[in-house]
């Protein structure tokens, strides 16, 4: 079993936050908002760190 890379993870994770429909956007705004901030701050993280 391969295991996946962080970066495919992050951008997997990425691609289902866009993809979710707006009216679980505008029930869960707070949290969404938390999550993508996290995620990009270890995202430039990551290629700070290149």
């Amino acid at each position: 079993m391969s295991q996946v890379s962080v970066d495919e993870w992050l951008t997997t994770l990425d691609a289902v936050l866009d993809a979710l429909p707006d009216t679980f956007e505008a029930q869960h705004a707070e949290r969404l908002r938390l999550i993508r901030d996290i995620l990009g701050l270890v995202m430039m993280v990551r290629q700070l760190n290149r």
